[in-house]
């Protein structure tokens, strides 16, 4: 059985604080999706970021999509914030290509 890379329940319970606001549970959901933010972010090697850069802005993506998340929808949290967390990495290329 294959194990998630960013256990569900956890992060469900972590978003419901993040959405009323406590932002110490923005660190928590960082430190639990750590292993998860490294690996979309190493997709990412060789495009004009730092390994530093890349991992902070899928970070940036996976709290942005916290704060976006609606656990009626019948996601994953994982399957909804690798959107976001793309996106985040994606817009931090195309801002140092433009500088």
């Amino acid at each position: 059985e294959k194990k998630p890379i960013i256990n569900n329940d956890e992060a469900l319970r972590l978003i419901d604080l993040i959405q009323q606001g406590y932002s110490d549970a923005e660190n928590q959901l960082a430190e639990l999706g750590y292993v998860f933010v490294k690996a979309v972010a190493k997709q990412y090697v060789g495009k004009g970021l730092t390994d530093e850069e890349l991992i902070a802005a899928s970070r940036y993506g996976m709290i942005r999509a916290s704060l976006k998340f609606d656990k009626s929808r019948g996601f994953t949290f994982a399957a909804y914030a690798v959107w976001w967390m793309r996106e985040a990495i994606l817009q931090a290329i195309h801002k140092k290509e433009n500088n």
